[in-house]
């Protein structure tokens, strides 16, 4: 699924989501977060929710073990050695990784992804555009792309393309129980930042990764921050309505004369605390570029107006 743009329309780079989340934690003042002990998410499933430098109030990253035996780790999430040895420490005896699977690109989702290659010999499985991006980082050999079975000897595991987030994101759903290991195309805790610039996220290209999950049928969705989420068809119903009630706030702050973005920031996201300003922002560009792609919005230099 291809992520949607406008040429006419090219957004400012950030600093980077990485920056964006550190900047989030130093206004919040958020910590790191104690241990949190490992747990059967799904049949077949367990996950070790580990430590990251990711966006609060998240502050851990669940790795998935899929399988009995041999296991598939999806999202090995933690820079920090000691949340790798937990994970190494929660392996089931006598189990090993036969392959490291990436939902996407984002740092709290790979930081463990060499070091457990390397610990374990498995190769590292990724969409090619997510492959791209970790270049030089982490070293992909192995592409997954949408529609791809993963086997296991306890699950099957389909992989389906779901950018918007990034470009390369995927999820993996349980063939038997329709669970489905979403990365961060949802949350159990705090929010999805979609951030549109330079390869990172795409508003349109959002709600069309989340349209398709729920038109294809899910059970259980097992985020990769906070607790799992039994009734997946709800939250991405929810998930829906709010981006689109969003999307409309958005497009009555537009007037006539074009409006720098603080302007529409204060009217559009009224309801949401300061601390979260670098979110906010960023979540209305990408608001504003979809208005654009949909002909209801036109930049004017760095302003906006109705289209």
């Amino acid at each position: 699924m291809p992520q949607r743009g406008n040429p006419d329309v090219d957004p400012p780079a950030a600093a980077g989501i990485e920056q964006i989340y550190a900047d989030i934690r130093s206004r919040l003042g958020s910590g790191t977060g104690g241990e949190v002990a490992p747990s059967i998410a799904a049949p077949g499933i367990a996950v070790v929710p580990l430590r990251t430098p990711t966006l609060p109030p998240a502050t851990h990253t669940g790795c998935y073990l899929v399988g009995d035996r041999e296991l598939v780790a999806i999202d090995p999430a933690s820079p920090w050695p000691d949340e790798q040895d937990r994970l190494i420490a929660a392996l089931p005896a006598g189990a090993r990784v036969a392959l490291i699977a990436l939902t996407h690109h984002h740092g709290d989702h790979v930081g463990a992804a060499m070091a457990l290659a390397a610990r374990t010999g498995a190769p590292i499985a990724a969409h090619p555009a997510t492959a791209a991006r970790l270049a030089g980082r982490v070293d992909v050999t192995r592409p997954l792309v949408d529609g791809e079975l993963i086997a296991t000897d306890g699950v099957r595991l389909r992989a389906l393309h779901t950018p918007g987030h990034a470009p390369g994101h995927l999820v993996f759903q349980a063939e038997d129980s329709g669970a489905v290991i979403a990365g961060d195309l949802v949350a159990g805790l705090g929010t999805i930042l979609i951030d549109p610039g330079p390869g990172e996220g795409h508003m349109a290209t959002y709600l069309a990764s989340l349209e398709r999950l729920l038109a294809l049928g899910v059970g259980a969705l097992l985020p990769a921050h906070g607790p799992i989420i039994a009734d997946g068809p709800a939250k991405l119903r929810e998930y829906l309505a709010h981006r689109r009630m969003r999307e409309e706030r958005v497009a009555a702050a537009l007037t006539a004369a074009p409006q720098p973005p603080a302007a529409l920031l204060a009217v559009a996201y009224a309801d949401t605390p300061p601390a979260l300003a670098p979110i906010a922002e960023r979540s209305l560009l990408a608001h504003l570029i979809k208005l654009a792609e949909d002909g209801r919005a036109r930049a004017s230099g760095d302003r906006w107006q109705r289209a």
